[in-house]
């Protein structure tokens, strides 16, 4: 999967027959955008501080999704927790409430972060992770917020992402 250019350097490439037979998978992607949306209605309905708990639920439902799917997927949950806590009390508590599009960044940035160390050890083209949770949290905590609405939209962006990143793993070499 690497070619050498002409000019000398070394390029990474995707596998052309990717594209030809690639299926994008519609029940993974519900399932991930029902984990996420559920994780964020629990932590929602909790308490105050409810929403801090949402990445908890969030990782745990995720990672009940990525089981078969990913070696250890446990460990989803274990890297979402310190991402996504970071990102509310940086995003959350510490912004005025009038400053939700930079929460949601941050929010966004942490989480995904925290998440993307895992799977660059998984998958190639890892660093798109980050880009599409930023999308899915500002999405759904800026452009259409609410108990419901923000974790559709998150698990919409973020779920499309994972089934496509998946579909890229790491060739592991036996040595």
């Amino acid at each position: 999967m690497w070619s050498l250019a002409g000019n000398g350097y070394l390029f990474y490439y995707i596998d052309m027959n990717f594209r030809d037979n690639f299926q994008f998978d519609w029940v993974f992607w519900f399932q991930w955008v029902m984990a996420t949306t559920l994780g964020w209605i629990l932590g929602g309905i909790l308490s105050t501080l409810g929403f801090l708990i949402s990445g908890v639920g969030i990782g745990f439902f995720q990672w009940m999704i990525l089981s078969g799917r990913i070696n250890k997927p446990w460990r989803w949950a274990l890297v979402t927790m310190p991402g996504w806590f970071i990102g509310w009390v940086l995003g959350i508590y510490l912004l005025p409430d009038d400053m939700s599009l930079l929460a949601g960044i941050i929010l966004g940035l942490t989480t995904g972060i925290s998440q993307w160390l895992l799977l660059r050890k998984i998958v190639n083209f890892s660093w798109w992770w980050i880009i599409f949770s930023v999308i899915g949290w500002v999405s759904g905590l800026y452009l259409l917020p609410g108990l419901l609405m923000s974790g559709i939209i998150a698990g919409i962006f973020t779920g499309i992402c994972i089934i496509l990143l998946l579909e890229q793993p790491i060739l592991q070499t036996s040595e």
